[in-house]
């Protein structure tokens, strides 16, 4: 089963984020919902907060390298990421959802164009990438608007064919467009994945599925 929730709510990208290795969720996530992760992304499960919030998806972006947390991580969330063996940054960028803000692989990655350049500068030693301004569906929010893996991206229904050009030369992968949870285009909201595989939220279609399989380099 590919399809999961957080306590009924099926935007499971708000409170997951993961790489290859390691899935980071909420503290209170049930064991369920872990099993459903483990069996499909084949990776470790972290339970944390950051910044004593269950919203770990929205505030963390991390590839293969690297994570980036937001100025109200504390320590002791920072020193659980570092455990895994990745860099860890605590951005001082006042724009702190950091998953809203940054869509990245381990060859590449965008940047909502607000983001400070020397954290941009920062950002990129950390995750061991060049970050690009860029747009998706004309949203400067570029990782909420879009997943992208080491095999493939899947991105917002309204991606112009310029920016889907722009997504295959910054990730170094092919991919289209669609859609989660019955029709809405912010797509990083409603799923995790990773090189191994997928989960998506509750009220995702069997046709969005199919999107996501292809696009993701699985079908």
């Amino acid at each position: 089963m590919k399809r999961t929730g957080y306590f009924g709510n099926s935007w499971i990208g708000l409170f997951t984020r993961s790489n290859r290795t390691h899935t980071f969720v909420p503290i209170d996530t049930t064991d369920k919902m872990i099993a459903t992760i483990e069996e499909n992304l084949k990776t470790e499960v972290i339970k944390t907060l950051i910044g004593g919030s269950n919203l770990v998806g929205l505030y963390m972006a991390m590839n293969s390298n690297g994570a980036i947390l937001p100025n109200i991580a504390s320590d002791e969330e920072i020193a659980l990421v570092k455990k895994t063996g990745i860099n860890v940054y605590r951005s001082h960028e006042k724009h702190n959802a950091h998953g809203n803000n940054l869509l990245v692989n381990d060859k590449g990655g965008l940047v909502n164009h607000e983001i400070s350049q020397p954290e941009r500068n920062r950002m990129e030693d950390v995750l061991g990438i060049k970050l690009l301004d860029g747009s998706i569906a004309k949203y400067n929010t570029v990782g909420s608007c879009a997943i992208a893996t080491n095999k493939g991206f899947i991105a917002h229904f309204a991606t112009s064919e310029a920016e889907i050009e722009l997504l295959r030369n910054t990730f170094g992968v092919n991919g289209s467009k669609g859609s989660i949870n019955t029709g809405t285009g912010f797509i990083q909201l409603g799923a995790v994945a990773n090189d191994k595989g997928y989960v998506v939220g509750e009220q995702t279609s069997a046709f969005e599925m199919g999107r996501i399989e292809e696009a993701l380099g699985f079908i």
